[in-house]
């Protein structure tokens, strides 16, 4: 694979993934937390991984819940009795946290991505997903 570099979006046999406003500045940030200081090679390959799996999801291939665990719940609508879940897309240490939209037809957002060293969902997280989804699920601002 010659392009090692992530995408604002991925179109697939089944899905579009597009990465929200800020997704992959976040990926490189969390990336350099991965062998910090240890670049070239180790992060090409990290990356290379990352789009695999953005491709596999884009393509509606089968994901296992190792690498595609539900994390956590999305803010809920009016009159919605039950929260929606989103996705991490998981190569440790590294997650990018997604959902797919009810807006937009077989869409993914790709929220941000997080280096990840500990075991539960943080808040912030949690928020930092909401308020993009808010921002394109109900305000209708896609970036």
């Amino acid at each position: 694979m010659k392009n090692d570099k992530l995408k604002d979006s991925y179109k697939g046999s089944k899905f579009t993934v597009i990465h929200c406003e800020g997704a992959l500045e976040s990926y490189v940030t969390a990336l350099n937390s991965v062998n910090a200081g240890k670049e070239g090679k180790k992060h090409e390959s990290f990356t290379r991984g990352i789009i695999l799996q953005i491709e596999r999801l884009a393509d509606g291939q089968r994901m296992s819940r190792e690498n595609f665990p539900q994390e956590g719940d999305l803010p809920k609508r009016k009159g919605q009795q039950k929260a929606k879940k989103f996705n991490a897309l998981k190569r440790i240490p590294i997650r990018g946290y997604c959902w797919l939209s009810g807006r937009h037809n077989d869409t993914y957002f790709i929220s941000h991505y997080v280096y990840k060293d500990y075991d539960d969902l943080r808040p912030r997280d949690t928020n930092r997903v909401g308020v993009n989804w808010r921002r394109i699920e109900e305000n209708g601002d896609e970036r």
